[in-house]
């Protein structure tokens, strides 16, 4: 059975040169096994592999001898994309083979440095949805899902593939520094004043009001009695 599978391209900055995307199983604990070509994105968009989908049989063997293996924990194989560099190292991202029974959506996300000069990516991040919020396996009961085979979802997904520019965390903001004396000691500020250092004017003038209303009230109630 031949698999077709189709990418959207959605640049956010043209790369120039070739960039290579290759894919593989990963079982921890077992024999690694080699990647394969899954396309080649350049400037004009993105050339699938040409054996793309002999690639999904393979990998669908791959899946069936690790499932008969009893020694394999099927919840922690992955399926991973790796971006090939320059220097023929790889930058690899992961997902839970698990998921992709389920998901509706892939992305391939390559970040390319900040540099104008630079158009070349240096790191990849794959994305499957939806999944848990957990991350753990999808289960029924206590057996794991019995789906479609995760490279069938896979070969009639579209993968939207996106790239990134770096970007610059913002700048720290610092306060302003304290002054220092001659002794390079910090300037203390002045004590502060009391209530009654900062007031005592307005407290004397309200006392002094009150002390001359008073005496006026008693030498009218006097002459008044004196009558």
């Amino acid at each position: 059975m031949l698999f077709a599978a189709a990418f959207v391209l959605l640049p956010l900055c043209a790369a120039t040169s070739n960039v290579k995307i290759h894919h593989r199983l990963f079982a921890p604990g077992m024999p690694e096994y080699s990647f394969v070509e899954r396309g080649v994105i350049d400037s004009s968009g993105l050339r699938l592999s040409s054996s793309l989908s002999q690639h999904w049989l393979d990998l669908e063997d791959v899946f069936e001898n690790l499932i008969s293996n009893p020694k394999v924990d099927l919840g922690r194989v992955l399926y991973q994309v790796a971006l090939e560099r320059e220097d023929s190292d790889r930058d690899i991202s992961s997902v839970k083979l698990c998921h992709i029974p389920l998901i509706t959506s892939n992305s391939i996300i390559l970040h390319i440095p900040h540099s104008a000069e630079i158009s070349t990516p240096h790191a990849i991040d794959y994305f499957v949805a939806p999944i848990p919020d957990d991350g753990a396996c999808p289960r029924l009961g206590s057996d794991s899902v019995a789906l479609a085979s995760p490279f069938q979802v896979l070969s009639r997904l579209n993968t939207t593939i996106i790239h990134r520019t770096a970007t610059l965390p913002p700048l720290p903001q610092l306060r302003t520094p304290p002054q220092l004396t001659a002794e390079g000691a910090p300037v203390q500020p002045p004590p502060e004043k009391s209530f009654i250092q900062k007031y005592w004017m307005y407290i004397f003038a309200i006392l002094f009001a009150l002390m001359m209303t008073g005496g006026g009230s008693e030498e009218e109630g006097a002459s008044r009695s004196g009558r």
